[in-house]
């Protein structure tokens, strides 16, 4: 019986001469990441760190990151992901949720860090990742100097089934964070079962695809007659049927395979795959979207390309696909996609090339890839393949809809109904056509299990339908005729801006705290690039006077950037409802009616 700890080790063994992350000129094979996370994890046993215990890391995308998550794994603990943008009260809710002993994160966010020791009694080690040193902090290039390379035998048993492997933090539409639970059963299983079972439904849309998709798979994996043979293939209701399969077994195969036959499993992926899989990953790693497939790449065996600049360039991605020879692009909707398509037009007008053959795959979630950023990201890369995908923290891939330059309709993304993915209304039953109500995912393997230390919050988002537990995502839909999911919005009103979410209560609360505001009320705005705006509707005391700048200025002071509002329309009275509460629906007509009407500026 495999545990995930052994698993690990024996994908870094078989990898062992093929690079892991390449980050910048950096390049780091799966030989040194072994020794480097065997060094850590022996620095955090030292440092008092044990069996089952949280142990938080705020970085950008960097080898400290996945050096962190994987050292812990080796103790049998977990690294937990903290938002680097996140104000101080933000950091110490996470924190002590999570009741952390550790925390490793960026020289950046070091001032808050210490401006919270004093509130956070439970954290014994604060460990800064780069040059800065502050008195009575460990310091990230030190603590492992003179550790062994050797792997680390803990004095206690290694994961059982029921253990937390990979716990992430969502903001979800409740406004505070929530912990999501993945134990070792499900971290063996959701990645290949998630990722199958849903590729699987979109295989005969794929084989549709022009030549040039084929060609670039067969160039890139250097298996003669690859092109001629994927498309019968994945025409095939077999090819289907055997892939979905695959998915359901996958997780069981894994933790019962003897030893022997699994190394040799992976030896042998290592001589087709090895080095030629590399992912970018254009958005930060603190997100479950770009997390989730750094695990599967590090599970994988694959290559991870990482940008060094702190903040998304969208030329330095460009310019790392062509060097790195990236051939799959894990991007955040229109937020990411929109600038590469933008770029792509500005080089052809000018003359200019990249050449980004290799780039066979843009994976996108956390917000909606717009139809014309598809059609025009096709246009100029005629060999590749979109993958928009419906995911959730909570349900890892729910749902996947295949485009190539073939699909020259281009329509608004929609997802299937199937047969782990359903619409459920208020009544509790799946919805009809026409009919609208909340994306669920059956949980199975493919789910979390719940969130950290929180029953009531897991009952409410997990619940029992028709004898199986479904994960409830909060994406409100609608099922037309064909079974094909029209996505809505988010049920509470929660706001998705550049695949961040934002809770309007917790903007609110902070806006309705300057002197000068009787009330405010928060909501959004389309926005080409980010997707939704957060746009607030202020309505100041008698005789007082502010600014669209001071408002924006103040919730930057106390609040994550992201959250802060783009836009400020100022009224002599909100709209209310009889009871004295915003009202929503009317504050949002208002905004959409300036919107329209040009007067809120779209910024490119």
């Amino acid at each position: 019986m495999t545990d995930f700890r052994h698993f690990y080790e024996d994908i870094l063994s078989s990898f062992a001469r093929y690079p892991a992350v390449i980050h910048g000129d950096e390049i780091v094979t799966y030989r040194e990441l072994d020794l480097r996370t065997n060094r850590l994890a022996h620095a955090l046993m030292e440092m008092g760190v044990g069996r089952d215990q949280n142990i938080g890391i705020a970085e950008y995308n960097t080898p400290a990151f996945l050096e962190v998550v994987a050292a812990a794994w080796k103790i049998t603990a977990r690294a937990v992901t903290l938002n680097f943008k996140f104000k101080e009260w933000e950091l110490k809710h996470v924190i002590e949720d999570a009741g952390m002993s550790t925390v490793f994160f960026n020289e950046d966010i070091a001032d808050r860090m210490v401006n919270l020791r004093p509130e956070l009694p439970g954290v014994k080690n604060y460990v800064i990742i780069g040059e800065r040193r502050v008195e009575g902090m460990l310091n990230y290039h030190e603590i492992t100097k003179g550790k062994p390379s050797t792997h680390p035998e803990p004095p206690w048993e290694g994961f059982r089934d029921d253990d937390i492997v990979v716990l992430m933090y969502t903001g979800g539409t409740t406004g505070y964070p929530k912990g999501v639970i993945y134990t070792q059963e499900q971290a063996l299983s959701a990645p290949l079962e998630a990722m199958l079972r849903n590729f699987a439904g979109g295989l005969g849309d794929l084989s549709k695809a022009p030549p040039q998709v084929f060609k670039g798979v067969e160039k890139t994996l250097h298996i003669p007659g690859t092109a001629k043979a994927l498309p019968w293939l994945l025409s095939r209701e077999a090819t289907r049927k055997a892939l979905s399969a695959a998915g359901k077994k996958a997780g069981p195969f894994i933790k019962w395979a003897p030893d022997p036959l699994m190394k040799a499993l992976l030896s042998l992926q290592a001589r087709l795959t090895g080095g030629k899989v590399r992912l970018l990953l254009a958005s930060p790693m603190m997100h479950a979207w770009a997390y989730n497939h750094a695990l599967i790449g590090m599970i994988g065996g694959f290559t991870s390309i990482m940008l060094p600049s702190k903040s998304f360039d969208v030329v330095e991605m460009m310019e790392a696909i062509e060097k790195h020879r990236a051939n799959v692009l894990v991007a955040v909707g229109d937020g990411q996609c929109r600038p590469f398509a933008d770029e792509l037009d500005r080089a052809a007008a000018e003359g200019r090339r990249y050449d980004l053959s290799s780039l066979l795959v843009v994976l996108s979630s956390g917000m909606a890839l717009s139809v014309d950023v598809k059609r025009r990201l096709l246009d100029h890369l005629p060999q590749l393949i979109i993958l928009d995908v419906l995911a959730s923290t909570e349900g890892h891939y729910i749902s996947v809809t295949p485009y190539t330059a073939a699909d020259r309709e281009l329509e608004k993304t929609v997802f299937r109904v199937s047969d782990t993915v359903k619409v459920i209304t208020e009544e509790g039953r799946e919805a009809r056509p026409g009919e609208i109500g909340e994306v669920a995912v059956a949980r199975e393997h493919q789910g979390s299990s719940g969130y950290y230390g929180d029953p009531e919050k897991t009952a409410r988002t997990y619940r029992k339908v028709g004898g199986r537990t479904l994960v409830f995502t909060g994406d409100m839909a609608m099922v037309d005729e064909k079974g094909h999911i029209h996505l809505i919005g988010r049920g509470s009103g929660c706001i998705n801006t550049g695949g961040e979410k934002v809770f309007p209560e917790e903007v609110e609360e902070v806006i309705n705290r300057h002197p000068a505001v009787e009330l405010s009320g928060v909501t959004s705005v389309p926005h080409p690039r980010w997707g939704e705006a957060v746009t607030a509707v202020v309505q100041l005391k008698p005789g007082e006077a502010c600014s669209e700048e001071e408002i924006v200025a103040w919730c930057k002071e106390r609040l994550a950037d992201y959250k802060a509002p783009k836009y400020v329309l100022f009224v002599e009275e909100l709209p209310r409802l009889i009871t004295g509460k915003v009202h929503y629906r009317e504050i949002k007509q208002l905004v959409n009616e300036k919107y329209q009407r040009g007067d809120i500026a779209q910024a490119s």
